[in-house]
């Protein structure tokens, strides 16, 4: 029976880890939501999203679900009111915006295997600096300017944080932010 209890326990104490992530506020907060409509017509763009994951400076596998990252530029695009049409099939447009999102996760592996190895009893943290690159072309294929963003979300993993689960940053949250505030830049920079 005692070893049935500690069995239980040790489910219990796993299943109820919590982590709690939060965004550095690094990140200026956008002016004008949606941009102002451009005193010419709208012009068309197409978008070429690329993405990739880090941890401690190596190229991992994983990351972002490539399609919702894609849906998520393509409505911020949509709704920042600057353009006519947006899309990612190859075809002839008057912008091309090929956006890098990285996600260049920072931790130690040891404090890892430790805040594991203690059932998440001695904390652990990883630091996430999502970074956004907008790159403009004209409708020539010359480049017009680009623009990069980072946002920083510091995550702290801990048996008692298991209450502060509903209070996490969205990384889509991050990535909307980033989103806006690289076109606001653009166009300051006149690139749109």
């Amino acid at each position: 029976m005692k070893q049935l209890f500690t069995v239980i326990l040790g489910v219990a104490l796993l299943a109820l880890t919590g982590c709690a992530s939060y965004s550095n506020h690094e990140l200026a907060p956008v002016e004008q939501w949606p941009l102002a409509a451009p005193a010419e017509a709208k012009p068309t763009a197409q978008l070429k999203v690329e993405s990739r994951y880090l941890f401690n400076e190596q190229n991992r596998a994983g990351g972002f679900d490539q399609t919702n990252l894609e849906n998520l530029l393509i409505q911020q695009l949509k709704d920042s009111g600057r353009f006519s049409a947006i899309t990612t099939a190859k075809q002839h447009s008057d912008v091309y915006i090929n956006a890098r999102v990285t996600n260049h996760e920072r931790g130690s592996m040891f404090s890892a295997v430790v805040t594991g190895a203690t059932f998440f009893i001695i904390p652990g943290r990883f630091k996430n600096e999502l970074t956004m690159e907008m790159r403009f072309k004209d409708a020539d294929g010359k480049l017009l300017g680009k623009v990069e963003k980072s946002e920083t979300i510091t995550t702290w993993m801990q048996l008692l944080l298991i209450f502060a689960v509903p209070f996490n940053e969205s990384a889509d949250n991050i990535l909307v932010q980033l989103t806006r505030s690289s076109l606001e830049e653009a166009v300051r920079q006149k690139l749109i």
